[in-house]
C-alpha cells in the first residue's frame, strides 16, 4: 500500500482530537473518524475533505481511505504537543472545534451526539429543509432505539450546541 503524506498529517491531526480512533477496525471507529473530522472542518479547519450526505450522515470516501492508510503507520506518529498549525487562526478554529467534541463527547463510544450533530450540520449547509424536517430525517437514518423523545431530545441539545458556536445560519 502506498501511504499518501495526508495520511501522515491526518495522523498528527488526530493526536490532538479527544476520543480519535486509533484505527479502522470497527464500524464504530470508523463513524468516529467520519464524523470527527466533519466536525473540525464544520468549524473552518479545512483538512481536504468533501463530505456529502451518506447512510449515517457526513462521508467521505477519500478520508475512509486515508484512515486505512493511517491504520498502517499510526504506530509511528509520535505525540508531539507541540504540533499546531502554521496559520493562527486556523490554530484558533481548530482549538474551537476540539472543546466542541469534548464537550459533547463524554467517551470514546459516545458517537451518538457527534454523529447527531454533524448530520444536523450537513442538512443545514446542503438543503433547505426547515430545523423539524432536519430533525426528522436525522432521527429516520439513526439505529432504531425505540425513543423518540429521546432521539428529538439529542436533536434539540445539539442544535443549542451547534448554535452557541454560530454553526447554525441565522434565521435557520
Amino acid at each position: 500500500m502506498i501511504i499518501e503524506p495526508r495520511a501522515v498529517n491526518l495522523g498528527y491531526i488526530l493526536k490532538m482530537v479527544p476520543h480519535a480512533p486509533d484505527g479502522m477496525a470497527t464500524f464504530d471507529d470508523r463513524l468516529r473518524l467520519q464524523k470527527l473530522v466533519y466536525m473540525i472542518e464544520a468549524f473552518d479547519v479545512y483538512l481536504g475533505y468533501d463530505f456529502s450526505w451518506y447512510l449515517r450522515g457526513p462521508y467521505c470516501t477519500r478520508l475512509a481511505k486515508t484512515g486505512f492508510e493511517l491504520e498502517q503507520i499510526a504506530d509511528r506518529i509520535e505525540d508531539d504537543p507541540k504540533t499546531k498549525f502554521a496559520d493562527p487562526y486556523t490554530q484558533k478554529r481548530f482549538e474551537k472545534a476540539i472543546q466542541f467534541i469534548d464537550r459533547i463527547m463524554k467517551c470514546p463510544s459516545d458517537t451518538e451526539r457527534l454523529e447527531i450533530a454533524a448530520s444536523i450540520h450537513l442538512l443545514l449547509q446542503t438543503t433547505s429543509l426547515d430545523k423539524q424536517a432536519i430533525f426528522s430525517r436525522v432521527i429516520s437514518k439513526m439505529p432504531p432505539s425505540g425513543d423518540q423523545k429521546h432521539m428529538e431530545s439529542l436533536c434539540e441539545s445539539m442544535w443549542d450546541e451547534l448554535s452557541k458556536e454560530d454553526l447554525i445560519p441565522y434565521g435557520r
